[in-house]
């Protein structure tokens, strides 16, 4: 059920008319209701104490709200007095709602001065500050943390590059060392061939020039003498010029000479010859004929000059 409050001081005549009109006996009644209507206020001064007590030890958790809430409760304290005060038919003309309502702040507590201050921003600004901050630090944590992977991924692609160097050095120092011995291997089997190579034309050519030689004559020196010369005539010649120097005797020596062998030949006419001095009386005789021939162009000739000269 809705009950009409009068809250602006136009009411207040009309009660106080209304208050001159009763009886001394309404009025008494009216003191006694007033009286009585006031307990309340004093028993709510006495619980004062204890519910400040239990605002201050409530305080902490509400923190920088508390004004606030005082002061919310205190306004709806006043208006819940103001309608107690003002619904009775003994109000007084002279009740002021704002006075009422200083009384139940100062009843629970609350400077005037507290109550009216705004709330306190500090706080909130220290949260924020706070915050702020913290989120630095993360973000600060954050940048540290990527820049300890990207240090260690640098370093893991450091190593690994690295590995790869020191794997391709390595191979190639064992291509190197395969080159080489590739190298050495094919020389020296280069050289074994080359060497082995000589030696089969060394041998080829010992063979051949066996194979070239003449056979070693035999028979008298006379005989191989008349195969040499091939004419009876030529031979008959040479058989008396050389038989008078030497008796085809090939170590025969003139004891005031030089003089050597069948043809008795001078150190120096051996040397004209080609043939070097021998004992070998084939060679004496081939180094003869070689000596006539140049000299006089036949056997006949040179005993013919020797019969002149007593030498040719």
């Amino acid at each position: 059920m809705s009950r009409h409050v009068p809250n602006t001081p136009a009411d207040a005549p009309a009660t106080a008319e209304l208050a001159t009109a009763d009886t001394p006996d309404t009025a008494a009644e009216t003191t006694a209701g007033t009286a009585t209507r006031e307990l309340p206020a004093v028993a709510d001064a006495a619980e004062a104490p204890a519910r400040r007590r239990l605002f201050r030890r409530g305080g902490p958790p509400l923190g920088p709200r508390r004004p606030a809430l005082l002061l919310g409760a205190a306004a709806a304290g006043a208006l819940i007095v103001g309608v107690v005060s003002t619904s009775g038919p003994a109000a007084s003309a002279g009740t002021d709602p704002a006075a009422t309502a200083v009384s139940v702040a100062d009843e629970l507590g609350i400077p005037e001065q507290q109550a009216a201050t705004a709330p306190d921003l500090t706080s909130l600004a220290d949260i924020a500050a706070s915050r702020a901050e913290r989120s630095a630090q993360e973000a600060g944590a954050a940048h540290a943390q990527l820049a300890a992977e990207q240090a260690e991924r640098d370093r893991e692609a450091a190593e690994a590059e690295a590995a790869g160097v020191a794997a391709e050095q390595v191979a190639a120092r064992v291509a190197a060392e395969q080159e080489a011995a590739r190298q050495a291997a094919e020389a020296q089997a280069a050289a074994e061939a080359a060497a082995a190579q000589q030696a089969a034309e060394e041998q080829a050519a010992e063979e051949a020039a066996e194979e070239a030689a003449p056979a070693a004559p035999s028979g008298s020196f006379k005989d191989y003498a008349l195969s040499k010369v091939g004419s009876g005539e030529q031979f008959s010649c040479l058989e008396k010029l050389w038989g008078k120097e030497s008796g085809w005797n090939p170590n025969a020596q003139n004891p005031t000479s030089t003089a050597y062998g069948i043809p008795q030949f001078l150190d120096s006419t051996w040397a004209s010859t080609g043939i070097a001095k021998t004992s070998d009386g084939y060679r004496q005789i081939d180094a003869g004929l070689i000596y006539i021939e140049e000299r006089y162009g036949s056997p006949c000739d040179a005993w013919a000059h020797s019969q002149a000269t007593g030498w040719y």
